[in-house]
């Protein structure tokens, strides 16, 4: 596993060199992107399942084993919701998800650890 992982940052210093801007905020990235309907909410599923896979830190792959918001996300920027994301070691974690852009029918949005 150390190798994998030494070999995908190797490989990320080596494209930063004209991709800086295309490879590295990618593989940092959290950020999630849903559809809404005619309710124009992200469901509290949906923001549960989108935090579920995008929470894990790219290069260590450790998901966590439950996700818990407060309820759904409302399509307009800033709206925010407060999640609780368990470890599989059962250590948990607050994070608010907040919206960062709506466009027409998607809604892109980000979580930021809140303080213990």
């Amino acid at each position: 596993m150390k190798y994998i992982a030494v070999s995908l940052v190797t490989a990320t210093a080596v494209a930063v060199g004209g991709l800086a801007f295309v490879a590295v905020p990618r593989l940092l990235s959290t950020e999630s992107t849903s559809t809404v309907g005619s309710t124009t909410t992200v469901p509290q599923a949906e923001v549960e399942k989108q935090v579920r896979e995008n929470y894990a830190m790219p290069l260590v792959q450790r998901k966590p084993k439950a996700v818990s918001c407060a309820g759904g996300l409302k399509a307009r920027q800033l709206d925010s919701v407060a999640c609780t994301v368990t470890a599989k070691d059962g250590k948990k974690q607050g994070i608010l998800v907040s919206v960062t852009k709506v466009d027409g029918s998607k809604v892109s949005y980000d979580f930021v650890l809140l303080a213990d």
